[in-house]
């Protein structure tokens, strides 16, 4: 075996997103993975194209196939989502090259028969809503209002807590899904609903930014507010935490499942947050958190490789477990998916303090279970783009 110091650095081409809503994303999520393997000391040789809202394929393979011929990469990680990603799989099997896909976690696949050369790591968006439904049914609530919009509309989270809610003997008595957005946006339609409701509704509100402030702005500031009971998004919360953690607290009762924030207290979280602030001189985000550990995770596919074997993902998945530690805490597998699994986190903010209670990775795998065997065939319909790319 060669010694690692004298092998040539591995070649890693990354597909980056673009927004407009959140312009950091792609840039965020870059860094911090490389900024992760400088930390392990693994030696990297970086390539990235820009894919944009991930919604042209044409593009999408191009750019792939000048990495991975043109280029020379050994390993290609992009931030996409199905079913657009599908159309790099024959260029996959014609160099026999690795794709870790990582994102948001808010699109399911057509179905559970992953590609062999095909990995997923993401912060678990429909997974959270999926457990989320069935949390509120745990907590008592038997009525909720769906609150959205015809963008989160368009992707599987609402229709997931919707579905394990109802599942679980819920009743969804009020869907609040305008089509205004901006200035014109107004919560004063499920306001008016509220008020004449007689029994007891929890609102489920699924939202990122730029509608998760304008919606905690109105709803913080109405007598609904103080009386109502709020369940947010993962989404809703962290970009909340991030901009608008006032509002939070100034609610009667905001409760939900994230999968990171900011002050969590896990050595690699630490190490993150200090590393990429340091560098950057801005706050850290739930993105950079994720590229991060997506760096984590190739580093440790790196550190198996030798001089005969290149890194490989695969050999990742190997007995289901892992002993690879994120910024959210222990990492397991689902060696059927190709899936990388983390825990994520309860929020609940009473009386003015927020608090935290961590979701173990090994119960979210058997929730991911239970969501893949009463989903065989997931729903299509709705956006292309990559979740929060708009």
């Amino acid at each position: 075996m060669l010694d690692k110091m004298y092998m040539k650095p591995t070649k890693i081409a990354v597909l980056l997103p673009s927004s407009t809503t959140h312009k950091q994303l792609g840039y965020d999520f870059y860094l911090a993975m490389q900024y992760a393997m400088e930390q392990k000391q693994i030696a990297v040789e970086w390539m990235s194209a820009s894919i944009g809202f991930g919604v042209d394929e044409v593009d999408m393979l191009t750019k792939a196939e000048d990495l991975l011929l043109n280029r020379g990469a050994d390993m290609l990680v992009a931030f996409a989502e199905y079913p657009k990603i599908s159309h790099l799989f024959p260029l996959l099997e014609a160099l026999n090259k690795e794709l870790l896909m990582v994102n948001m976690g808010a699109k399911l696949p057509p179905d559970w028969n992953v590609h062999p050369l095909v990995f997923h790591f993401n912060l678990q968006e429909s997974l959270l809503a999926f457990r989320s439904g069935k949390e509120l049914i745990a907590r008592g609530v038997q009525k909720a209002a769906l609150a959205a919009n015809y963008y989160e509309g368009g992707y599987s989270p609402c229709q997931q807590i919707i579905d394990s809610f109802v599942e679980s003997g819920g009743d969804i008595t009020y869907n609040f899904i305008p089509q205004s957005k901006g200035q014109f946006f107004s919560i004063a339609p499920l306001e008016a609903y509220l008020e004449q409701e007689e029994s007891d509704v929890t609102v489920l509100a699924n939202y990122s930014n730029p509608l998760a402030r304008v919606f905690l702005d109105q709803w913080a500031s109405k007598p609904v507010g103080k009386k109502h009971s709020l369940w947010a998004s993962s989404a809703c919360l962290m970009d909340a935490l991030d901009v608008c953690p006032e509002h939070l607290s100034s609610s009667a009762d905001v409760t939900g499942l994230l999968a990171w924030y900011k002050e969590l207290d896990t050595e690699e979280n630490r190490t993150f947050v200090t590393v990429y602030e340091g560098k950057l001189k801005r706050a850290a985000s739930y993105v950079a958190a994720l590229g991060w550990d997506t760096g984590l995770l190739l580093a440790a596919a790196m550190t198996n490789s030798t001089s005969d074997r290149n890194a490989a993902l695969s050999g990742l998945l190997e007995d289901g477990l892992s002993d690879i530690l994120c910024t959210r805490g222990k990492v397991l597998t689902d060696i059927a998916y190709h899936s990388f699994i983390a825990p994520a986190f309860r929020f609940s903010s009473t009386g003015g303090q927020f608090h935290f209670e961590m979701i173990p990775a090994e119960s979210l795998r058997s929730e991911w279970q239970d969501l893949k065997d009463k989903t065989p065939h997931p729903n299509q319909n709705g956006w292309f783009n990559t979740y929060l790319c708009s």
